[in-house]
This record gives C-alpha cells, sequence and structure tokens, in this order.
C-alpha cells in the first residue's frame, strides 16, 4: 500500500457524511495575522471545542487522525494553527509578535468569531504542551468565554519541568548502565543551571529523557507520532513542509518564553478545570502540575492520571481520553 493509498482510506474514515455534520475550514483573521482554522463534529449543534496546539508551532490537525474522530462524536471540534505554524505559516510576515500574551489575544478573537459564526456564547478549549500555557492564561483571563478549560500535559513552570526531565534522564541513564548517555548529562554541568538555556543543551536533556520513554511510555522510539503526519488527510506535502517553516520562525522566540513560564501563582479561577497527566511525562513533567493543582480553587476541578502514558496520552490511551474528556466536560458543556 503506498502512501497516498493510506492518506485516501484514512480521509474516507474521517469522512463525516450525516447531514448534521459540520466539517469546514478557514483563513481567519486573528490580531491582523490569518490563521488557519477547522471546524469538524458529528453533529453542527454540539458544544464547541477548542483545541490550543503544542510545539510550539507544532499544529495538532495533521496528526489528529489517529485520536479525534471519538471527541467529534460529542463536540464540534476546532482545531486553529497558531500565528506562524503550520498552514498559518504560509501568510505569516516578518516581525511577528509572539509574545504569550499576543497567543492569549488570538485565541480570545477565535471564540469572538465563532460566537459570530456558529452562535455560541461559550466555548471549552483543550490545551496540550505549549498551548496549556495559552489556555490557562486565557481561563485566568477570561473565564466569561469559557465553559471549561481542560488540558493535556499542563506546563506550570518551566524552570521545574527542566529540573524534573534531567534528573529522570540522569536517574534512568545511571540504571541502565549508559555511559553514552551519563557521559553527555554529565557535560551539562550544572542543569539548567543559572545562565540561559542553550538549544543543544536543551535536545541533549530532552533526548534521554524521552529515550527513557519521556514522550510515549515504555518507548525509546516515537516514530506513530512524528510520522502520523504523512497520512494527514488534512494537509497536502506542501503544507507539511510548512510545519518546519513555522517552527524555525517561532522556536527562537516561542522557547525560552516557554521555558520560563511560571504560572504557579495562577490558583483562582471562575471556570471548571481538568487536568490530564501522563504518569511517565518527562517533557512537561507530571510533579509540578500535581504539585500545583493542590492548590488551585475552581468551581470545580478533576484530575485523571494515565498510568501508561507519557506526554501524549490521546495517543498513548486514546479510549480512556476520550471518555474521561466527555464524561468530565460535557457536564459543563454550553452553546
Amino acid at each position: 500500500m503506498t502512501d497516498e493509498t493510506g492518506r485516501a482510506v484514512i480521509a474516507d474514515l474521517c469522512r463525516i457524511p450525516n447531514p448534521e455534520a459540520i466539517d469546514r475550514t478557514a483563513f481567519v483573521e486573528l490580531g491582523g495575522v490569518e490563521q488557519f482554522v477547522s471546524l469538524r463534529g458529528r453533529d453542527a449543534t454540539g458544544p464547541v471545542l477548542i483545541v490550543c496546539h503544542g510545539g510550539p508551532a507544532l499544529p495538532s490537525l495533521p496528526s489528529s487522525w489517529i485520536w479525534q474522530r471519538g471527541v467529534e462524536d460529542f463536540f464540534t471540534v476546532v482545531n486553529y494553527d497558531q500565528r506562524a505554524s503550520g498552514k498559518s505559516a504560509r501568510t505569516a510576515p516578518d516581525g511577528l509578535d509572539l509574545t504569550i500574551d499576543r497567543y492569549v489575544e488570538d485565541l480570545i478573537e477565535l471564540i469572538e468569531w465563532l460566537q459570530t459564526e456558529l452562535g455560541v456564547t461559550k466555548v471549552g478549549v483543550l490545551g496540550h504542551s505549549w498551548g496549556t500555557i495559552i489556555g490557562v492564561t486565557l481561563a485566568h483571563r477570561r473565564p466569561d468565554l469559557l465553559w471549561a478549560y481542560a488540558a493535556a500535559s499542563q506546563v506550570i513552570c518551566g524552570p521545574e519541568n527542566e529540573v524534573e526531565s534531567f534528573q529522570y534522564a540522569l536517574r534512568s541513564a545511571t540504571a541502565e548502565g549508559n555511559e553514552e548517555a551519563l557521559a553527555q548529562l554529565r557535560d551539562l554541568g550544572e542543569y539548567p543551571g543559572p545562565d540561559p538555556l542553550t538549544t543543544d543543551r536543551i535536545v541533549t536533556c530532552r533526548r534521554w529523557a524521552q529515550y527513557y520513554g519521556g514522550l510515549s511510555a515504555y518507548r525509546s522510539d516515537f516514530g506513530y507520532f512524528t510520522e502520523s503526519q504523512e497520512l494527514s488527510p488534512y494537509y497536502t506535502d506542501d503544507e507539511l513542509e510548512l510545519i518546519a517553516v513555522g517552527q524555525q520562525a517561532t522556536m527562537p522566540q516561542v522557547v525560552p518564553q516557554l521555558l520560563g513560564f511560571d504560572g504557579r501563582g495562577l490558583t483562582s479561577f471562575e471556570v471548571p478545570i481538568v487536568q490530564f497527566l501522563g504518569r511517565h511525562d518527562y517533557t512537561t513533567p507530571s510533579a509540578p502540575v500535581a504539585r500545583w493543582f493542590e492548590t488551585v480553587t475552581a468551581p470545580s476541578k478533576d484530575v485523571v492520571w494515565f498510568e501508561n502514558s507519557a506526554h501524549l496520552c490521546m495517543f498513548e490511551e486514546p479510549g480512556k481520553f476520550v471518555v474521561s474528556l466527555a464524561n468530565l466536560m460535557l457536564p459543563h458543556a454550553t452553546r
């Protein structure tokens, strides 16, 4: 079977033929920049759930065919390629504002567009990884726009994440006697240390944390995730190349913000909060999130531990993810 045959089969599988469905795409101006938006759901009148993707600059839509189809039975799922990410990179001008505040304002403008376009008053937001910084900031700042906020692999304190990730890699390499890993990790010196982190140091730390299952539990290789985009029915080969373009444009500005983010002071929320945590996540480690979540007050708060997942619980335990999302979010959902 060729890749094109596989892509055609997946496209047919993901097609929603019933008349009540919604399956639309559009370029929407958010913050003065055209951004690609996808809306999919089995029932066009269902509650709206926006997926705020991670990366940075790693759109969720290309690989969403693995896990999202079940979610579309319960929600109108909205994916958008954030500014300079994925298909939105095609129209991104030089000198683009890539601050966290600007990303949050883009999401607010997207919600306002959906209010007009679909006639909804509130939406739910599901953030993943980097996208949880945008999501948790929005939930704290503009609760009037949301019926609930959910996060998979929440980032709550970048500096703590680096410490946890490094210590996990070092423990794992020591237990296995992996001299190559130990030499590279020890060469990092005090990590993260007082000096600004370089890309090379970050990559070395993450390489070994992920080698020991910190991205996908019990796996040193996670090609099923990185290569799933190549079978995407939603992106052409040319559009897939835009992902790397977007990453090159955004990473130098956004990664320092991700690593420096400290949201531990965000503890009082006026919307329900749901946290999906991978027990083996050492890409955005779960321990700092669990400690923070104990201090949070909200109308309701729930945490679900995925015992056989790391950073990608929607891929690693897709059945549990869909059931948990429906059970915990639908009771709060409104239009």
